[in-house]
């Protein structure tokens, strides 16, 4: 795939040394270490503008099959051909957070596990590490009732003969509320509310003992004799009468490992509500994404989110694709573009933060990620070293100072910089040539 990004009117200098005034500036797959590409410009300066070019380019110069993935925040990268969908709570498709990635090595049931619990933490509402280990527990059992069991890869794709329970598929979001409203019913509504009421009730007079005895060991520094006094055998009694009750009520003998495993009613609440939320955000749904195969942009329109949502739908979908991309293996051409526009919003600085993953990782698997931004302040010195193509658009002189050390620039070259006009391109090129010797150019981007 080639861009051009305009022509450059060399420094005097330059034209002296080269005897041409100006020399055309061409992003060439071929010519670079990787195609990733950073874009910074702020609003107004053409950053949307750019995104499309890049993205018609592309599709236009591509020597064989492309798909190009626009998550499209502000709902404003039109692309003529694009196959759109929007998403947001009254929308009826997105992404299900239960698939079971089938490869052996990159994926299973654990895999699929841990893949959710890190996107519901990359909110600012994360689980706690009670609600955590529950909603695994959950999982766990939701899989297995449905015949994914963790430790048999074969079982890992739907099989109507495997999983009948299920009618061969996977289960989804809806299946997991349903399922931890049964087991949040069976354990303190349904069928063992004798053993769970007995062994809470256990549970209360136990601390109620343990409270007393602390109390008067306060009292009796000198002794470890405490007399039975009328209350402490009282509560002796009731907890000797909770647990005969707990022992009697046993049916299944997985009632205490069922209760050990959900902590509390009260943490099973929180969770089964969690669940509940991420059933109406508008990024989870039982009916899959519908695009049009035969086009080669996917628009995922995302203005309707909220934050948060927004956030987790990128994460999630990015896992999907990097999955994807492992699967399909080592690529001699880019033959997927993911585009992330107002890519602040999904970084971080954690080692297990997707877009971070995917920039060192992806490129050899064909992937090329386009990240825009306001600046690339808001980005790692590791994720910004990680890219071939850095473009400057226009950034706002807050960001001057950082900007300068972190990619080793002058002011007066960010200074020269006419919003949708020109624009500051450094490309780490494999080639030797005349451009070599440049770092940063500074293209005039007019057709």
């Amino acid at each position: 795939m080639k861009v051009n990004l305009g022509r450059w009117t060399l420094p005097p200098a330059a034209q002296a040394a080269l005897r041409r005034p100006a020399i055309s500036i061409d992003w060439d797959e071929d010519q670079l270490i990787n195609g990733h590409i950073l874009i910074a410009g702020g609003s107004g300066t053409g950053k949307t503008h750019n995104i499309r070019k890049f993205c018609r380019e592309f599709e236009r110069s591509a020597s064989g099959p492309l798909r190009i993935h626009v998550f499209d925040v502000h709902d404003d990268i039109n692309i003529a051909g694009a196959s759109d969908i929007v998403f947001s709570e009254a929308s009826d498709v997105g992404l299900n957070p239960l698939v079971i990635d089938p490869n052996i090595h990159t994926g299973g049931v654990r895999k699929a596990i841990s893949n959710l619990i890190q996107t519901i933490n990359k909110t600012s509402r994360q689980l706690g590490d009670r609600q955590e280990a529950a909603l695994r527990s959950l999982l766990e059992e939701l899989y297995t009732v449905n015949g994914f069991h963790q430790n048999k890869p074969e079982t890992w794709r739907p099989n109507p003969a495997i999983h009948k329970r299920n009618g061969g598929r996977f289960p989804n979001i809806d299946d997991l509320y349903r399922w931890g409203a049964y087991k949040y019913k069976q354990l303190f509504v349904g069928g063992s509310i004798k053993s769970a009421s007995a062994l809470d009730k256990v549970n209360r007079e136990s601390s109620k003992l343990q409270r007393y005895v602390a109390e008067r060991s306060k009292e009796k520094k000198d002794s470890d004799d405490i007399p039975d006094t009328e209350d402490m055998k009282s509560l002796k009694e009731s907890a000797i009468e909770a647990y005969s009750d707990f022992v009697r009520s046993i049916k299944t003998g997985k009632e205490f490992d069922d209760l050990l495993k959900y902590d509390s009613k009260n943490t099973l609440k929180s969770v089964l509500d969690r669940i509940e939320n991420l059933q109406h955000c508008g990024v989870f749904r039982n009916q899959g994404l519908n695009f049009d195969p035969h086009s080669t942009v996917w628009r995922y329109r995302l203005k309707h989110l909220g934050p948060e949502e927004k956030k987790m739908f990128v994460h999630f979908r990015l896992r999907e694709l990097y999955l994807n991309a492992l699967r399909r293996g080592e690529q001699d051409r880019i033959v997927e573009v993911i585009v992330i526009d107002e890519s602040n919003m999904f970084m971080d600085d954690s080692k297990d933060n997707i877009i971070s993953i995917m920039a060192n990782e992806i490129r050899k698997f064909g992937t090329a990620l386009v990240c825009a931004s306001q600046s690339f302040t808001h980005f790692s010195d590791d994720f910004l070293a990680s890219a071939g193509t850095k473009m400057i658009l226009g950034i706002d002189e807050m960001f001057w100072d950082k900007t300068c050390r972190q990619l080793q620039l002058k002011k007066e070259w960010l200074a020269n910089i006419t919003p949708r006009r020109s624009a500051l391109v450094n490309m780490k090129r494999t080639v030797q040539d005349d451009l070599s010797g440049f770092k940063w150019f500074l293209p005039d981007l007019s057709p």
